[in-house]
């Protein structure tokens, strides 16, 4: 069995702007947990599936999938699913380029049939299927065990291992958070520990918390200073969330350590 490195970014996607001007999260977190507060219904990004599967056929301007794996819902191993792509008058990612047996990682909704009335009166879209979105990250690069594409960061190319894929999608989904730009500070991952820098406005008594994706506390410490630097657990793995505060102010983040 093949697999292909399928890593799509929207500056990239054909589609047709008059038919779908759109914006939307730059990271597979930020789909899963939406940046957005109302009235915007941030639920229209998240994906119902995340499915690891298999191309059998394209069929029309869909493919026909064989599941491996669903981490996000309920669609089980070995079960066959349609997805249907753009046509060239919906708001979707095109699909079909895909080679037959071709493993591919999709974020999918069910189907909204759309493409029954646009792609020239046909009926071949049936309630029972699903559809590739488009104004997200929903496509991610899979191959030889590893998962790829923006995960954390806007425009990176992260990789982390199938086996621990399943924990940063539950994490991202359990993590709603925002991050607080406006009194941002520097966290970042430093081998074996994590480094924490703030600005002049911030107070000099500071606290920090890091905890993993299942809520476990890894880091409660508080310290003095614009700097920071403390070890974490050596079994420390997954989405980290980072919070730093002095009592006035607070920045929030997700931080991946591999």
């Amino acid at each position: 069995m093949r697999s292909a490195i399928l890593l799509l970014l929207l500056s990239a996607i054909p589609v047709r702007m008059d038919a779908c001007s759109c914006f939307g999260p730059s990271t597979l977190c930020e789909t899963l947990a939406p940046p957005y507060e109302p009235p915007m219904d941030p639920s229209w990004w998240i994906p119902d599936h995340i499915v690891l599967a298999v191309k059998l056929a394209t069929v029309e301007y869909g493919v026909d999938l064989q599941v491996i794996h669903d981490f996000r819902g309920v669609l089980q191993a070995d079960q066959f699913i349609r997805v249907w792509g753009d046509c060239g008058f919906l708001c979707r990612m095109y699909n079909t380029s895909v080679a037959d047996g071709d493993t591919v990682l999709w974020g999918i909704k069910p189907c909204d049939l759309w493409g029954n009335e646009a792609c020239g009166g046909t009926s071949f879209e049936q309630s029972t299927d699903f559809q590739l979105p488009v104004c997200g990250i929903y496509w991610l690069g899979y191959s030889n065990g590893l998962v790829s594409g923006p995960l954390l960061t806007e425009g990176a190319t992260e990789t982390v291992s199938l086996a621990a894929f399943g924990d940063l999608v539950n994490g991202c989904l359990s993590t709603t958070v925002r991050e607080r730009t406006e009194t941002a500070a520097r966290v970042w991952l430093d081998g074996a520990g994590i480094s924490i820098e703030t600005g002049a406005e911030w107070s000099e008594e500071k606290h920090a918390c890091v905890t993993d994706a299942s809520g476990r506390v890894l880091l409660d410490v508080g310290y003095r200073g614009s700097k920071g630097r403390f070890p974490l657990p050596t079994t420390t793995g997954g989405l980290l969330l980072v919070r730093v505060g002095d009592g006035r102010r607070s920045y929030v983040t997700k931080l991946y350590a591999d």
